[in-house]
């Protein structure tokens, strides 16, 4: 009995060591919903997965949903030490970039929510100065919105809710014509309003060079090695494209954008002063890894 004891009290102090040299990588989150941020933290925990050699380490999500504002304070004040969200020159003074595209090119795509029985004011034939004039809604801070504005588009603020529920009534009220919506997110944001009179608009996209990034707290700059690492770990043994391919909306999104029946509208992005060479890993791998790496 006493040697057993010995052997529970041993394990026990072991199993404690384990956890204790176990680093905490914490994320913030904007949702506490089970699709929202799902295929990126996946992503993350998938990251410090494949580069075990760096060291025991265990993602964990910061216990308060919040703006992305502040996630953005909750890194700069080492209270967390990753995020994800699109990349903007200004972001990338503060925060550290891991320059890899999570989405692809998909974060610079945007579709158009209307209302249900106004698809006829937005024909195949509609122009870009014609859309222009129509009146849009975004989200009071979001990059969006300064977007549109740079590029002429009569746009309207809105103080937004949780799923964006501001917007969606603002279309439905015929208060605006149309609320773009990232064509990966349009697809949740319809199904969770499918009680409003708003429909995905049939004929056009809105595209502009942007990117979704992880981004690394100046609290934890050797993190940025390791999460690089780890990326191009997964990108070169198909372990990214396997978590890319197993979210629904991913495949629905590149349907719609690869659509021939869609007119794209090429916008600029003044938040962003450079493009990125291969926002889809699969065009070309090596020189993706490489980038990474270098």
């Amino acid at each position: 009995m006493r040697h057993l004891l010995y052997l529970l009290f041993g394990w026990l102090v072991f199993a404690a060591q384990s956890q204790a040299d176990t680093q905490k990588i914490v994320y913030t989150q904007g949702f506490d919903n089970e699709y929202y941020g799902s295929y990126q933290a996946a992503v993350l925990h998938a990251v410090l997965g494949a580069t075990a050699d760096f060291g025991a380490a265990e993602a964990v999500v910061h216990p308060q949903p919040m703006t992305q504002a502040r996630q953005i304070l909750t890194l700069l004040n080492g209270e967390a030490d990753v995020m994800w969200c699109v990349t903007s020159d200004e972001r990338e003074k503060h925060l550290i970039p891991v320059r890899f595209p999570l989405i692809k090119g998909l974060a610079g795509k945007r579709v158009l929510i209307i209302k249900a029985d106004k698809q006829k004011n937005f024909p195949s034939t509609l122009t870009l100065q014609e859309l222009k004039r129509k009146t849009a809604v975004q989200g009071i801070g979001w990059p969006d919105l300064d977007v549109l504005s740079a590029n002429g588009f009569t746009v309207t603020a809105a103080d937004w809710s949780r799923w964006s529920t501001a917007m969606f009534i603002a279309v439905e009220k015929d208060m605006v014509d149309y609320f773009p919506r990232n064509v990966i997110e349009v697809f949740n944001d319809l199904e969770l309003h499918n009680n409003k009179q708003v429909t995905l608009e049939k004929y056009h996209i809105l595209s502009y060079p942007n990117y979704e990034y992880f981004f690394v707290s100046p609290h934890k700059p050797e993190l940025v090695k390791r999460v690089k690492t780890g990326l191009a770990r997964l990108v070169t043994n198909g372990e990214l494209e396997k978590l890319f391919n197993q979210h629904k909306n991913h495949a629905q999104a590149l349907k719609l954008v690869a659509d021939p029946k869609r007119v794209t509208f090429k916008i600029i992005n003044p938040h962003l002063s450079y493009e990125l060479p291969h926002s889809d890993w699969l065009e070309d791998p090596d020189a993706v890894v490489a980038e990474l790496l270098d």
